[in-house]
């Protein structure tokens, strides 16, 4: 952890509820969500879970979330920054981590059990939800959202928010985010 990045214990900005409410409208507590920002632990749990799997480090930083908690090893965006801004993708990894939020205060903590099962069965692979391919399949199917492992939702989440800023088609993700706003 660097001199510059002490950790910090924070609200939801406004700008970030702004930013979330495309994605999760009125159906997350924004209001009991923290923020820890660097946090050092998670990078920590990552690298002992990379080395118990015999997989070597990959550097990557690592959030948790535990309840309304989201833990990140970094200092996140204090305003919004443009899409080729280099640290852009700290709003989306916001969103994929608040979707943890969400799910807790939807499921309480069994979202918790499930999320580890899930990194503990899968690892890395957990966040493939398919892309939109997978997504129109998964619909063509009968699937709901309820219908993803945990991590997969938060991607989903994660990508939809930044295809909707980008300007992209969401139309595959429409009906599993109509799920998270609507519950």
């Amino acid at each position: 952890m660097s001199e510059e990045c002490r950790p910090l214990v924070r609200s939801l900005y406004a700008w970030e509820i702004q930013e979330a409410q495309r994605v999760f409208a009125a159906s997350l507590n924004y209001d009991s969500a923290r923020i820890h920002e660097c946090a050092a632990w998670p990078n920590t749990i990552h690298r002992i879970g990379l080395r118990l799997r015999r997989l070597p480090y990959d550097n990557l930083p690592n959030a948790v979330t535990l309840g309304n908690h989201c833990y990140f090893p970094v200092r996140l965006l204090e305003s919004p920054v443009p899409l080729h801004h280099s640290e852009f993708y700290k709003l989306p990894w916001l969103i994929h981590e608040l979707t943890h939020v969400w799910q807790y205060q939807h499921l309480g903590w069994r979202y918790l059990a499930l999320a580890l099962q899930t990194q503990l069965r899968e690892g890395a692979s957990a966040y493939d939800f398919g892309g939109e391919d997978g997504l129109r399949e998964k619909y063509a199917l009968g699937w709901g959202l309820q219908d993803f492992n945990l991590e997969q939702q938060g991607d989903i989440a994660r990508s939809y928010y930044e295809r909707l800023i980008r300007g992209q088609e969401v139309e595959a993700w429409q009906p599993f985010i109509a799920e998270l706003q609507g519950a």
